[in-house]
C-alpha cells in the first residue's frame, strides 16, 4: 500500500515538473543540464533565473547555451469582419401594435444586399416578406451607421422604401400596394467572424385597396380602403 501511495505521489509530482517545463522558460547549459523558470535578467554576458522553487541563479555567458522564452498565452478578441464592399444579411422579427383592424402582431422576414462604406456606414438593399393586411414584397433602402468603432457596439438606422403586393387581383378585391418607413437603433456583436444584431424601432406602413359591390347587377359601387399601420419594430439578424 505505501509503495502505491508512493508511486501516485511519484506521478503527480512529475506531471506537475512537466507542466511546469512545458508553461516556463529554459536555460539550456553547455554541460547538458537545463534550468527552468523565469528568466529575470540577460546583461552583461550574464543570465539570471528564477526557479518555481523561488532561487534564484546566475550563469555567465561561456555556461550558457541558448534559452528560450515561453510563449505568453494571449486572448484572441473575436472580431467582425467589415471589409469595405458587398455582402450579405437576413433578419427576421416582428412588428408589433394596433393599425385599424387587422393583424395586431406582424411576422417579417428580410433578407439584404449589403455595401458597407468605410467601415462603419452600410447601405442595404432590403426584401422578403411582409404582413400588413395583407403579404407584401418590401423593395427598401436602409442605411445604418454604428455609433463605435468597435466589435461591440450600439448603432441607429433608418430605412424607407415601397410595398409590393403579393395577393393577385380578384373579382371584389385590388391590392394596390403602399410604402413604409422607419427608424430606430440597435446593438451588435460578434459571433464567430460575422455580425449578429437586435435592433427596435418605430414602423409606419400606409397601403392602399379597392373593393367593389354589386348591390345589383346594374350599380356596382367601388370603395377605396387606406390602411395605416403604426407599428413597434422588434429583429434580430446577421450580416456576412
Amino acid at each position: 500500500m505505501k509503495r502505491f501511495l508512493f508511486l501516485i505521489i511519484s506521478c503527480i509530482f512529475i506531471s506537475v515538473q512537466l507542466i511546469a517545463q512545458e508553461t516556463a522558460d529554459a536555460l539550456y547549459l553547455k554541460n547538458g543540464s537545463i534550468v527552468y523558470g523565469k528568466i529575470v535578467e540577460v546583461k552583461d554576458n550574464l543570465y539570471r533565473i528564477k526557479t518555481a522553487d523561488g532561487f534564484l541563479f546566475s550563469f555567465t555567458s561561456d555556461e550558457v547555451e541558448k534559452f528560450t522564452l515561453r510563449e505568453k498565452s494571449e486572448k484572441k478578441e473575436i472580431e467582425i469582419k467589415d471589409p469595405n464592399g458587398f455582402g450579405f444579411g437576413i433578419e427576421t422579427g416582428f412588428l408589433i401594435g394596433e393599425g385599424n383592424e387587422h393583424f395586431p402582431l406582424l411576422y417579417v422576414l428580410n433578407p439584404m444586399l449589403t455595401y458597407t462604406l468605410k467601415t462603419n456606414h452600410t447601405i442595404e438593399f432590403v426584401t422578403g416578406v411582409e404582413i400588413f393586411d395583407q403579404l407584401y414584397l418590401p423593395l427598401q433602402i436602409e442605411y445604418r451607421t454604428n455609433i463605435l468603432k468597435r466589435n461591440v457596439s450600439p448603432f441607429v438606422y433608418a430605412r424607407g422604401g415601397g410595398l409590393v403586393p403579393l395577393s393577385g387581383k380578384n373579382e371584389s378585391e385590388d391590392y394596390k400596394g403602399g410604402w413604409t418607413f422607419g427608424v430606430g437603433s440597435g446593438f451588435r456583436w460578434p459571433i464567430a467572424d460575422f455580425e449578429s444584431y437586435i435592433k427596435f424601432g418605430f414602423r409606419y406602413g400606409y397601403t392602399v385597396n379597392t373593393n367593389s359591390y354589386s348591390y345589383d347587377t346594374t350599380f356596382p359601387v367601388l370603395y377605396t380602403y387606406h390602411e395605416i399601420f403604426y407599428r413597434f419594430e422588434m429583429k434580430w439578424g446577421f450580416k456576412f
